[in-house]
């Protein structure tokens, strides 16, 4: 159960990867209610686009996209080699780590979200 669970999840992963390597992201429509009703961005704006060049290895125009771009690639990545190892050795390994330190991960995703909010809002007000 352990390795279906881990090999699903990787393969989503990398099924929207090459989605946004493809060039699938530039035809999404607006999702946030925030920036469509107020025009205004949200923390989480420009993600999408930040992914897509990621994808393409343009690491400065994903920080210019969003600042959170980066942090969340690089624990995406960790995650992913997590899934791997869980995949391979069959033992779970990401659900005793998510039980020792997902508060500490939740303040920090939460932190690092405010400060891109932060970054967008200046950019957007400048």
């Amino acid at each position: 159960m352990v390795r279906r669970r881990a090999l699903w999840i990787i393969a989503g992963a990398v099924a929207m990867g090459v989605g946004l390597r493809m060039g699938l992201a530039e035809h999404l429509t607006i999702f946030c209610p925030l920036r469509r009703l107020t025009g205004i961005p949200c923390a989480s704006c420009g993600l999408t686009r930040a992914a897509a060049a990621l994808c393409h290895g343009q690491i400065a125009a994903a920080a210019a996209y969003n600042l959170a771009a980066l942090p969340m690639a690089l624990f995406l990545i960790i995650i992913l080699g997590l899934l791997i190892g869980e995949a391979i050795t069959q033992v779970p390994i990401l659900r005793p780590l998510w039980a020792r330190g997902s508060g500490m991960l939740t303040w920090s995703a939460a932190a690092l979200f405010f400060t891109a909010w932060m970054v967008n809002l200046y950019r957007y007000f400048n």
